[in-house]
């Protein structure tokens, strides 16, 4: 889907974005990085640079609409993760979405894709 490379001063990680998040923030811990996931902006700082590349179709569709200005590492590695545990069904219906544009931001898939999840539960 999408992987995410982070530089710390002279530190790199190289994270898949569909880890869980406990994973990602221990892992930028071992790197020096102690700021929440929710609040890392992705647009390059001097001393933390975040490059992040799709390794697929859908990691295409997601890095489409990331706003690199106003959206978080956390955000995307949360949706990431969203669409990673989706069931077969739910996942045709949020790429379905996002190749119509009708999901065009981070925090648009965020919703829906947490309705989905709700709506698998309550169908149960």
């Amino acid at each position: 889907m999408v992987t995410a490379k982070v530089r710390f001063l002279t530190n790199n990680l190289v994270a898949e974005l569909t880890c869980k998040a406990d994973e990602l923030k221990k892992s930028l811990e071992e790197i020096g990085v102690l700021t929440p996931l929710s609040v890392i902006k992705l647009d390059n700082a001097r001393t933390l640079q975040i490059q992040l590349n799709p390794t697929d179709e859908v990691g295409e569709l997601v890095c489409g609409i990331i706003n690199p200005k106003s959206d978080t590492l956390g955000n995307v590695q949360r949706l990431c993760r969203h669409i990673y545990c989706f069931n077969e069904q739910n996942r045709a219906t949020f790429i379905s979405k996002l190749e119509s544009g009708e999901i065009n931001t981070v925090s648009k898939g965020i919703k829906y894709a947490e309705k989905l999840r709700a709506e698998k539960s309550i169908s149960r």
